[in-house]
Order: C-alpha cells, then sequence, then structure tokens
C-alpha cells in the first residue's frame, strides 16, 4: 500500500541515519517514523536522504528488464520472449492478455511511489536545514523535485495519472494513514501540470553537467520535460522544450552507434539521462545473459539464461543493408559445437522470429549475469527525433525537420532524406516512427512511440491477439486499489 511505503521508507531512513556503534546505538533517542526532520537538521543528512532517493528511483537489473521489455516492448513489432521461469510472466504481454492483479506491474508501482516518499521526504528536511546556503538548499530541492516528477513519468507511460502523495509537514500517523487510503487519482492535466512544476523548478536550478554520472542534470530536466509533453502531444512545447536541450550546447551524438552502448562507450555526451551500473548484484545491467541464444560462445565470466529475448525478423528487414544500427543485430553465429546456427529465416525464407539485440555490448568484465553498462532512459537522439517530429505536426514536412532526422541517419551511415520524399505531413509521420523504432530498439520507447501513432492496438491485433482499445494504458494494481477505495480503475478493466 501507499500508505505503508510511506511509513516503511521513512522508518529504513530513521535506521540506517543511526549511530556508528552498537553501544551508541543502545543510547539513542528514539525518534517518531514519520518525522524524519526531527533527527536530519544538516546537510549530510539530506545527502544521505538524496542518495536514498535516487537508488530508489534507479530502474535497473530486473526492474529494467520488467519495464522495457516486458511492460514496453514485447508487446510491440520488435521483439518478444519464449523460455525460461520469465515465459509465464511475459506471455500475458506479448499476447495483450494482462490481468488486473498482474504482480510485476505492482511491483513497479511500489518502486516508484518509494523514491516519490524519498523525495518528498528531502523537500521536508530541506526545508528545517540550518546554517546551509540558500542555494544549497535549492539544488537539493531540484534534485528532489527531478526524481519525483520522472517517477511520476514512468508511472504516467504506464497507467495515466496516478496519486499525488504530499504529506503535510508534522502530519499525524491517522493522517499519514488517511491519505494513503483516500487520494485518488487526479484529472490528467492536474497530473501534467504537477510534473511540468517539478521539472520547470528542477531545470532552473541543476547545472548543465551531469556529476557524476546519473545525477540530475538541467538536461535530464529538459529531456524527461520534453518526453512529458510528447506524451501529450504538445507539439508546440515539444519545440520549444527540445529546442532548449539543443541550445545548451552541451549534448551531441556520439560518433560511433554500436559502441555507445558498451562499457567503454559510456563517456558520451549522448546519454541525458541514465542509470549508472556496475557489475554487482542490486547494481547491474542484466539484459544480455536474458539476449545470448542458446549454446551461444560466451566468455567463462559470463552466463546464457533460459529466457530468450527475440526479435522479430520483419523488424530487422526495416534496416537498410548498410546501416550501423543493424550491426547490433545478430542473424546467425556458429554454437559451441561448431554448428552455424541461423536466426533471422530459414532456407526456404521462412521468417525464424529469432534475431538477438545485443545492443547493450557484453561487459568483458561481467561477473554471471551482472553486466556494468549504464542504462539510458533519454538521450539526445531522441531529442532531436522528438522536435522533427513536432515541427513535421506543426508545419508539416520542412527542411529543417529532415536536417535533423538526417544527423541521426548520417550517424547511422543510412540514406540522407531529402523533401522531395515526402508528400505531406502522414508520409514523414510514418517514417518518423519506423525511423525511432530503429534508432531505439531495445531501450523500451517503442510501445509509447506506437500508442502516439495510434498502432499499438492495431500493430497487436496484425500479430494475432486479440488487442483492445482500452489496452494503452494497463491496469491499475488491484492491489493497490484493494488499499485505496478511492483509486479508480482504467477503463476496460473494471
Amino acid at each position: 500500500m501507499m500508505t505503508r511505503i510511506i511509513k516503511n521508507t521513512l522508518f529504513a531512513i530513521a535506521l540506517l541515519t543511526g549511530a556508528t556503534s552498537c553501544e551508541d546505538f543502545l543510547k539513542e533517542k528514539v525518534y517518531t517514523e514519520y518525522d524524519p526532520s526531527a533527527f536530519l537538521k544538516d546537510k549530510s543528512g539530506l545527502d544521505a536522504l538524496l542518495t536514498g532517493a535516487y537508488a530508489r528511483s534507479r530502474i535497473i537489473a530486473y526492474d529494467s528488464r520488467n519495464y522495457t521489455f516486458l511492460f514496453n516492448e514485447f508487446n510491440t513489432d520488435v521483439s518478444w520472449e519464449t523460455g525460461g521461469g520469465l515465459e509465464a510472466q511475459a506471455v500475458p504481454f506479448i499476447q495483450f492478455n494482462w490481468p488486473v492483479n498482474e504482480t510485476l506491474l505492482n511491483s513497479f508501482w511500489v518502486k516508484m511511489y518509494q523514491a516519490i516518499a524519498s523525495a518528498n521526504s528531502v523537500l521536508d528536511v530541506a526545508s528545517d536545514l540550518q546554517g546551509v546556503d540558500p542555494a544549497t538548499v535549492d539544488f537539493a530541492r531540484a534534485e528532489a523535485r527531478f526524481i519525483r516528477a520522472s517517477s511520476y513519468y514512468f508511472l504516467l507511460n504506464l497507467f495515466g495519472p496516478t496519486p499525488i502523495i504530499e504529506i503535510p509537514r508534522n502530519a499525524a500517523p491517522e493522517e499519514i494513514e488517511r491519505i494513503g487510503k483516500e487520494t485518488p487519482r487526479p484529472a490528467n492535466d492536474v497530473f501534467v501540470n504537477y510534473l511540468i512544476a517539478d521539472l520547470e523548478f528542477a531545470a532552473d536550478k541543476l547545472p548543465v553537467a551531469e556529476e557524476p554520472i546519473g545525477r540530475a542534470s538541467k538536461g535530464a530536466a529538459l529531456g524527461v520535460l520534453t518526453k512529458l509533453y510528447l506524451h501529450e502531444k504538445n507539439w508546440q512545447k515539444v519545440a520549444e522544450t527540445a529546442q532548449k536541450v539543443i541550445d545548451l550546447n552541451y549534448y551531441s551524438l556520439y560518433a560511433d552507434y554500436p559502441a555507445m552502448f558498451s562499457v567503454q562507450g559510456e563517456a558520451n555526451k549522448e546519454y541525458i539521462y541514465r542509470a549508472p551500473c556496475i557489475a554487482q548484484s542490486g547494481y547491474q545491467n542484466n539484459y544480455m545473459p536474458h539476449a545470448f541464444p542458446p549454446n551461444y560462445p560466451i566468455q567463462s565470466n559470463w552466463v546464457n539464461f533460459g529466457a530468450q529475448f527475440r526479435t522479430y525478423t520483419s523488424f530487422y528487414k526495416t534496416f537498410e543493408g548498410g546501416d550501423l544500427r543493424r550491426k547490433l543485430l545478430v542473424t546467425n553465429y556458429t554454437d559451441l559445437s561448431g554448428k552455424q546456427v541461423e536466426l533471422l529465416q530459414d532456407a526456404t525464407g521462412k521468417a525464424l522470429d529469432n534475431v538477438r539485440s545485443f545492443k547493450y555490448v557484453p561487459d568483458p568484465q561481467a561477473v554471471g549475469e551482472n553486466n556494468g553498462n549504464d542504462i539510458v532512459y533519454v538521450r539526445y537522439a531522441d531529442i532531436l527525433l522528438s522536435l522533427a517530429e513536432a515541427l513535421n505536426e506543426i508545419d508539416g514536412p520542412t527542411q529543417k525537420a529532415l536536417d535533423l532526422v538526417n544527423q541521426v541517419r548520417k550517424r547511422a551511415a543510412a540514406t540522407e532524406l531529402k523533401l522531395a520524399d515526402f508528400t505531406g505531413k502522414a508520409a514523414l509521420r510514418d517514417f518518423l516512427l519506423a525511423e525511432r523504432g530503429r534508432e531505439f530498439y531495445s531501450e523500451g520507447l517503442r510501445r509509447e512511440d506506437l500508442i502516439r501513432h495510434e498502432k499499438f492496438i492495431s500493430g497487436g491485433k496484425a500479430r494475432g491477439w486479440n488487442a483492445q482499445p482500452h489496452q494503452v494504458l494497463y491496469p491499475i494494481p488491484q492491489q493497490q486499489r484493494d488499499a485505496n477505495k478511492n483509486l479508480e480503475q482504467n477503463p476496460g478493466y473494471q
């Protein structure tokens, strides 16, 4: 339950910020679990809270697997899954048959509200800091509001507007309990405006540089804001905000697309918002063990899971032959026994739908499933293509829009576009959707792109599934509705 999340989060913070020895801990004054400001009065305490908020907001390891692939790609025209213990959970997403009490969706809801609760704790403590420079306090507030808004954005992408949880200062336990049990979902415009206010504040106060990697920045705030406006199809605001990112003159396309997603390519200026990963359990990127095909020759320090993440043959064929982005898609290999294995199509030309995406290039220093490749949420190519899409929706095909797309295609060694290639807005719109697929496969953006272009449900039907219009949103987890009777279900799931 959301109430329990908030209370448990603050209680955990209280336990973790105790004294440094057992003897001192036994002498520690007992504080209320609901009031972190009672024992966090200085910047060190604030930094500890921020560290916890960042940690809770990171979509990495199995959370990334679930969000990126089960929720946002396996129900699209890019990829699917069979095998291993994951198959039973993946099939309902592939076949548009997910239940209202789906456990992974509920777990993601809980995770994001833990991050939101932690961010709210930072804001609460920041109000009581003494002897700290106001600019430092504003910086912490900006980080917390970015964490809160980005967490709400991920929820919006899956469920639509979700309850905005804010705990009044000095609230009694009973009031906190009531807020968690009674807060309804807001109207869409109220929810979106709440996120806009957070992201605009963050963009105003945060520095341009991402220091250290994974920390909130001006570009990250503007990048998520661009994505929010794109989600809402507010084309003018998409154009304005994307241009602000470009005008920072800080980001650029990484020259070597295949290397960008490797551990060696992490020091790039294309990643705008990312989760830093290391080859350690709980902090890892564990995508590649799901992508290795059977009996693939892997290093002794790697592992190959039974779960098999497969890419559709038809998607692979949308690439031009010389497109460098296609290099990260494996269509055949020699297995451990020396057998040549085909993944694209058989000798008769029949699609095998078994291509493997090696986008997150295996980490040479991986430890079992634990790879250290950073996981990207927003990168500069997305800003360029989002601006191109907005300009097309505003004015139709223009040279400026094509120049933006051509920056991305030139980096990939793909044929550059000419204005004469497009007869109108619809033609460029369709091309942009296809181009976003080629650019962002295995990054968890395909579902939202198809929904925005109104092709998500029709695509599901074309693959033979009984996809219904209401499935552009996932159901509010029944576990949450049982805890909060005012939590209205999305249409079609009642």
